[in-house]
């Protein structure tokens, strides 16, 4: 019997992790949901199963540095965003992180960059 096996990315992991909380605030059973979906049992069980094991690993704790940034490259004072906005610097990648963030999306984010 010949088969394939699929390689997640982590737009998958965080597309799955959507559907399943969109299915437990739904309020239906897994084999509802699945139906009105068109989706296996089996594929949502595959992905609940792999996202919970990676919940398990990355609750352990990883600190990152967080610093101000207080001027631009010709030295003056950077004003560009709001003062209550902040800027998180992750494996040389920038993000500006404005104030009124979703913690949701910024934590799918972390997950993706921590992926990189």
């Amino acid at each position: 019997m010949g088969g394939f096996i699929l390689k997640s990315i982590p737009e998958d992991t965080i597309l799955w992790e959507q559907r399943i909380n969109e299915r437990i605030r739904s309020g239906m059973s897994v084999t509802e949901w699945c139906k009105v979906n068109e989706i296996s049992k089996h594929k949502y069980f595959y992905w609940n199963n792999k996202i919970s094991k990676n919940k398990k690993l990355s609750n352990e704790m990883e600190f990152a540095e967080v610093s101000p940034v207080i001027s631009n490259a010709g030295g003056s004072v950077s004003n560009q965003g709001k003062s209550d906005d902040f800027q998180i610097f992750y494996k040389n990648i920038q993000v500006t992180v404005p104030s009124s963030f979703n913690q949701t999306s910024l934590a799918g984010l972390m997950k993706v960059l921590h992926e990189l």
